[in-house]
Parts: structure tokens; C-alpha cells; sequence
């Protein structure tokens, strides 16, 4: 794999330590300890890591002050100027031959300015009512903050409560939130559930609470009677046509390589398995593009899974994270949810969560998929999952699971199942149009039924089938097929980082002397010249092929596009 001077190495390595040290000793205090919690990597273009940290402030509380925890921030870039820099005052540069690095306290992130504002209890609820939004009846009610998410540089989520009434705020570079906005009104105005924005500014937008819980939650306590799969497909049928002239969303599996290259980079002894897997992805994918248009034809979300997607007495009631809508193929939505769910029932296997839990999300993983392959091509569907499980094997080495090298061998199991799921749909598709007598379809045996002494059981709690048609070669022995008792994942599942109260008499670090920026300019429209003039489709479901002129550009621009990386959010029971 070769190495990229993008300050990936810098800012994952040993070598952040000394960059930490800096930025805390230059505001006079002393770093304990420090813990690598998440990257983004653009690979060849800049990194951003969020660290978790234990600093004493001796100038500030004394010299007998107890360390507390802080989060900091870094962002790594080579050369080039930084996009859409909004607040550098809090920040401090420093450079490492041709890669400057920037490091902040947070909530000072210098792209999020809005970020201080709405952290603090204090502080909130000044900004929520210069906006207009009150919260509970008495306003003297002190407000609590939670933070759900926050991605260093891109964008943070926290939850404002007071009383019995919550709010969302996202927090986002300031040149997106119109977009955002946008996106809100016009899938509210076509009936999809999304929450429903009570005002935005600067990079704020404050958004209503959903009714009901997470899919997430639900499928474990419920599993399939959480809600319908035919309940989940309606959902993304109502995506309206309308936004098919955005950017298309490219597939998980366009970036499998890429994946496969950092898990093999933590955990060189998988190398020969990954590389069978993407090889049987890129060709599995080659072949069905023989045999069907695999041009992008729907509207899609885009990152579909089960902490998206909100449920009530078994109904889909909402719908989070649009940021990501647009052109795609209605498998990779399906495919995504597939993927989540099944490494989640794989936690099963290393007892990070009970054999009841586990079977029944098994079983919402076998009904759904049948109403699925009824809606996609089955082959496609399981391929495509194969791809996003793989997206997922970066998380437990990035967020320094326990036991993270048996957690991330797990998950390369459950990409090497999905595969095998796609091997056995096309085998039975073969099957199918051959006159001569063949052997049934795969059947959805219960896991419970598979014989001890089996391989590991799959998301569907089958078998892998060895066998595969052209397109889908039966993998080389010892390579992508895992042997039978291979062992699972062990540890901790990952977990969403908590929130850290900021303290703003604790000094962030000063800036060292930089030239000034201007915010960048919104990203242009991304999609090609044919797209803006041509009509939409009549439907997002549409099926009818599209000339190639007329499909949108895949361009990306700028640091504000999704990410590379791939976290799953912690769902077990508290």
C-alpha cells in the first residue's frame, strides 16, 4: 500500500502526541494523556482527527488541579489553502515540512463557527432566542446539552432539552446549511418524514424532534415486527424526483479498494483476504453490468440505515441525515441497512450482545431481504453489501476498539458471507433459466438449525455456498472464504463520542501569526450542463434508462462531501 503525504501518518502515529503537547503547552497547560478517537482521511489531500484528552490548566485552577478531559481537533493539509476556514483565532498552526497542521480546542473548530454557541447551557438558549425558538414553558429552566455526533471540521449534532421539549441542532460549514434547508422543505413537501426546520442561521439549523425511536433500538427489542419491509422501501419511494439534478451519491462499493487498503495497512494478515474480496466485488459487479443497466436511476438517501430511520407500533414515522440525498441506484439504500444490521447481529458471535437480541435482528435481516430481492437484483443487493461491511472494517483499528484486530476480522467475515449470499443468488438465477432439473433456491434456515462445528453464522444466518457463476468464482482456498469455527469479534462495540462539557474559562490555544482568509464560495452546482436542462424522471423509481448525456456529473468539490471513513453509532441497551 503506498503512503500518502496528506498528514495521515502524522496524525495517527506517535508523532500526535508531540503536536498536542504543543498546542496545550502554548496555553500553559500540561498534557496527561491522549487517545486517538476518530479520523476523516482524504486520501493524498488532508486528514482531520478528533482526540480525547486529560489536561491540567496549573496557571488557571493551581498547580494541585486534578487533570480533566478535553477534546481537541486537527486538521493536516498539504500545501494548498484551507477551504471554507471561517474562525482561525483559536487555533494554532504549525508546519511539518510541506504539511501544515492546525490544531484547536474544542468547541472552536474553524470551520463550525456557530459551534461555541449552542455547547455551553448557558449560552444556548440566548442563541435559540435571538432565533426565535423557544424551548420549555419557563424559560429560567436551566437547558441540557447533549452532544449526539461531532466530526472535527464537518459538522456536529447536539440534543438542547429543557423541560419536556427537545431540539436538534446541526452545526455545519456555513456555505452548506442553505442547501440543507432546502433539501428539508422540498422532502417535506413531497410527505417524506425528515424533521421539520424551525429556523437556521450561519450554519445552524435548528430542526423539531422526530416522534418514535431508532430502528436501531427497535430491531433489537422488536426485530422484524419493529416495522415492514415494504414499510422501508415506501420510504424511499417517496424521495421525490424533484431532487434527481444533485450530485449522484456513488456507491460504497466504489471505494472498496480504498477501504481494503486501511484495514490491511492495521491488520497486514487479512491483506490476502481483502484483496480476494474486492476482486469478487469488482468482477461480481462487471458481470452484472453485462446483463443490466446499472446506471443510476432512483433518488436515494445515500447512508440508509437503521439509526436513520424512526419508528412507532410497528410504522416508519421519520427520517434523518438528508445531507447526502440524490441520484443512485435503489440497492445501495437497501444494501447499506442490510450491511449495519448484519455486523451489529454478528456482535452475537463474540457476545457483545444476548443470543435473543441477535436472533432477532437475524430475523429481520432474513425477512427484509426477501422483500428487497424482490425489489433489486438479489446479486447486486448482497454484493453491495458485501461492499458497505467492508466500509465498516475501518471503524474498531480508528476508534481503538478492545480486541479491535478480532473485531476487525469479524467484519471481513461478514463481507466474506455477503459474498457468499451474492455466489448463491446468482447460482440460483443460473438455475432458474436452465430447463434441466436443479437443486432448490438457498432456503432462510433459522441460524439456530446450523449444525455446531459450522462456519461462523452469516447475516442471514446461513451457510456461505462455495459455489459461484462466471462473474462470481468460487474464491481460492484460504483466501476470501473463512474456514469453519474461525473465531469472531471480541470487545467493546463501537461507541459515539460523549459529550465533553467544555469549560470556557480554560484557555484554547493562541494562534500563531497566519495570513487572513476569506470564506470560500458555495461549491458549484455539481451536476453536468445536460442534467440542469433535462427534466427529472417522473418518479424516483424509475426504471427506464437514462441516455448517458443525461446522467449527473460525480464531481466533488471541496472538503464538505461525505466522508471516507465509517463509524457505527453504539446501539445496545444502556
Amino acid at each position: 500500500m503506498s503512503h500518502t503525504q496528506d498528514g495521515s501518518e502524522l496524525l495517527t502515529g506517535s508523532g500526535a502526541g508531540g503536536l498536542l503537547r504543543s498546542a496545550v503547552g502554548n496555553s500553559g497547560g500540561v498534557l496527561h494523556s491522549w487517545q486517538l478517537d476518530h479520523v476523516d482521511h482524504r486520501p493524498g489531500r488532508s486528514t482531520k482527527a478528533l482526540y480525547r484528552t486529560m489536561v491540567s490548566w496549573p496557571e488557571l485552577d493551581g498547580p494541585q488541579a486534578p487533570a480533566r478531559e478535553e477534546l481537541f481537533g486537527a486538521s493536516a493539509h498539504i500545501g494548498e489553502r484551507e477551504k471554507n476556514l471561517y474562525v482561525a483565532e483559536q487555533t494554532l498552526v504549525m508546519t511539518d515540512g510541506d504539511i501544515n497542521v492546525r490544531v484547536w480546542r474544542y468547541p472552536h473548530d474553524p470551520w463550525l463557527p456557530m459551534l461555541p454557541l449552542v455547547c455551553y447551557p448557558d449560552v444556548v438558549g440566548r442563541t435559540l432566542a435571538d432565533l426565535g425558538v423557544p424551548l420549555g414553558q419557563d424559560p429560567s429552566a436551566s437547558i441540557a446539552i447533549d452532544v449526539v455526533s461531532y466530526r472535527p471540521g464537518r459538522r456536529a449534532v447536539l440534543r438542547a432539552s429543557q423541560g419536556d421539549r427537545a431540539v436538534y441542532l446541526k452545526v455545519m460549514q456555513p456555505h452548506r446549511s442553505g442547501e440543507i434547508v432546502d433539501r428539508h422543505e422540498r422532502l417535506l413537501a413531497a410527505g417524506v418524514p425528515v424533521p421539520a426546520v424551525i429556523a437556521h442561521h450561519n450554519g445552524l439549523v435548528v430542526l423539531e424532534e422526530l416522534p418514535g425511536r431508532p430502528l436501531a433500538r427497535a430491531v433489537i427489542d422488536e426485530g422484524v415486527e419493529a416495522c415492514s419491509a415494504g414499510d422501508l422501501v415506501a420510504l424511499l419511494d417517496r424521495l421525490p424526483a424533484s431532487l434527481y439534478t444533485l450530485s449522484v451519491r456513488p456507491p460504497w462499493t466504489d471505494s472498496v479498494e480504498f477501504y481494503a487498503g486501511i484495514v490491511s495497512s492495521s491488520v497486514p494478515s487479512l491483506a490476502p483476504r481483502l484483496d480476494a474480496l474486492v476482486r469478487t466485488i469488482r468482477d461480481g459487479l462487471a458481470a452484472l453490468e453485462q446483463r443490466m443497466d446499472m446506471r443510476p436511476h432512483d433518488v436515494v438517501h445515500g447512508d440508509f440505515y437503521e439509526a436513520q430511520v424512526f419508528v412507532q407500533n410497528g410504522r416508519v414515522v421519520g427520517l434523518l441525515d438528508i445531507d447526502t440525498v440524490g441520484p443512485g441506484r435503489r440497492a445501495d439504500d437497501l444494501a447499506c441497512l442490510l450491511a449495519h444490521l448484519s455486523v451489529l447481529a454478528d456482535y452475537g458471535n463474540a457476545g457483545r450482545i444476548d443470543r435473543a437480541m441477535q436472533e432477532r435482528v437475524e430475523e429481520a435481516i432474513r425477512t427484509w431481504q426477501r422483500t428487497f430481492a424482490d425489489r433489486v437484483d438479489p446479486t447486486e443487493l448482497a454484493l453491495r453489501s458485501a461492499g458497505v461491511v467492508l466500509s465498516l472494517a475501518t471503524g474498531p483499528h480508528r476508534q481503538q476498539e478492545a480486541a479491535w484486530e478480532a473485531a476487525t476480522e469479524a467484519i471481513v467475515r461478514v463481507a466474506e458471507q455477503w459474498v457468499s449470499r451474492a455466489r448463491a443468488a446468482e447460482s440460483h438465477r443460473l438455475a432458474a433459466q436452465d430447463p434441466t432439473p436443479s437443486s432448490p433456491p438457498p432456503s432462510h434456515t433459522p441460524s439456530s438449525s446450523v449444525p455446531s462445528g459450522s462456519a461462523p453464522r452469516g447475516p442471514t444466518g446461513m451457510r456461505p455456498d462455495p459455489q459461484g457463476p462466471t462473474g462470481l468464482r468460487p474464491a481460492p482456498q484460504g483466501s476470501a472464504e473463512v474456514p469453519a469455527g474461525a473465531p469472531g469479534a471480541s470487545g467493546r462495540p463501537p461507541a459515539r463520542p460523549r459529550s465533553v462539557a467544555p469549560s470556557r474559562a480554560t484557555p484554547g490555544p493562541e494562534q500563531q501569526p497566519v495570513a487572513p482568509t476569506r470564506p470560500a464560495p458555495p461549491p458549484e452546482q455539481r451536476t453536468s450542463p445536460e442534467a440542469r436542462s433535462t427534466p427529472p424522471p417522473q418518479s424516483s423509481g424509475s426504471t427506464q434508462p437514462l441516455p448517458v448525456a443525461e446522467q449527473p456529473d460525480r464531481r466533488d468539490s471541496g472538503d464538505d462531501s461525505p466522508t471516507q471513513e465509517r463509524r457505527i453509532d453504539s446501539i445496545l441497551p444502556q
